[in-house]
């Protein structure tokens, strides 16, 4: 998400909001912003199968969603349409997403906002049509919950593509003209003299998806990796007077938060390397956007978050 697309929150006038799940400062660059918006709403309703950092922060009601086992959904693969099954009924009073939405917009009048009587019926207007086949869910779950489609199996079979010349294009002017580079370079990160150290998140065996907290909502996964840790060079650490184990500060122009420090020679100097998906993370990564408006228009799936960081790191 960019900057940009917070405003319409600050200035619509919205009173209430209905978030489906995590949406915030762990998954989001620059998230604090989409917090502050949100914090000026009226009513904030998180939809949560777990707490999460987004329900902690702002809701001020959250409705408990249902797990993957406890609802009816599917999956697009390249060649194949899934189906997954319901195996297990919610617990207590969880309920799946579409039925929440049902019914607020039953409640509220709003006609023919979800016309069928379950997520069955959904289902079969998504998969009515001809590279589907037309299927039915209920001929799925009596034939097998895999069905292919209709589609060939690897893109560009025609060799056709969709240039200007028709052929794949080494040298694009489509991408000069939106202000892109017309052949692939590469363009060094701008690193702040006061910030000099680049930061660096990935994953590891003990992260989970955001939809169980990060793992935190799974105490075996919780228990192995139990607090934001830093890793930094034996270089990096004695400059600035760090030992192993201390607690430290990363920061820099957007914002900052408190890590355990790990030295290890695993590290080169210069970086420094957290475990993605801890709250605060995006409070120090850019929102900046990867490629001009230009390109964005022609390409929406381009349109993400530069998500980089330099930071300096300090004694907590």
């Amino acid at each position: 998400m960019h900057l940009r697309d917070v405003q319409p929150l600050r200035d619509l006038g919205l009173r209430d909001a209905l978030v489906e799940a995590q949406v915030q400062d762990d998954a989001l660059a620059a998230g604090q912003h989409l917090e502050r918006a949100l914090g000026r709403i009226r009513l904030v309703v998180c939809i949560d199968l777990f707490m999460s950092d987004t329900s902690r922060a702002v809701a001020d009601l959250v409705l408990p969603g249902t797990s993957w086992l406890e609802e009816t959904g599917f999956k697009f693969g390249a060649t194949h349409f899934h189906l997954m099954d319901r195996v297990l009924e919610p617990r207590g009073e969880a309920r799946p997403m579409w039925r929440i939405f049902s019914d607020l917009a039953e409640r509220l009048g709003l006609d023919g906002f979800f016309p069928w009587s379950s997520i069955d019926g959904l289902l079969d207007a998504a998969l009515d049509h001809q590279q589907t086949r037309h299927a039915k869910v209920e001929e799925l779950r009596a034939s097998g919950p895999s069905l292919r489609i209709e589609v060939p199996s690897y893109a560009y079979g025609t060799l056709e593509f969709p240039t200007p010349s028709g052929k794949v294009e080494f040298f694009s002017a489509q991408a000069q003209a939106m202000g892109l580079p017309p052949l692939p370079v590469y363009e060094p990160p701008v690193q702040p003299s006061a910030f000099p150290l680049a930061f660096v998140q990935g994953r590891t065996l003990a992260h989970f998806h955001a939809f169980y907290d990060h793992g935190r909502a799974l105490p075996s996964l919780a228990k192995a990796d139990s607090e934001p840790t830093l890793l930094m060079s034996p270089l990096d650490a004695s400059k600035r007077g760090i030992e192993d184990g201390a607690r430290i500060r990363l920061y820099n122009e957007n914002g900052g938060m408190q890590a355990r420090a790990r030295v290890t020679d695993r590290m080169p100097a210069g970086t420094v390397w957290m475990r993605t998906g801890w709250l605060g993370i995006n409070r120090l990564t850019s929102a900046a956007r990867t490629v001009p408006d230009a390109a964005v228009a022609a390409f929406p799936q381009s349109g993400s978050a530069r998500y980089d960081a330099f930071v300096e790191v300090s004694l907590a």
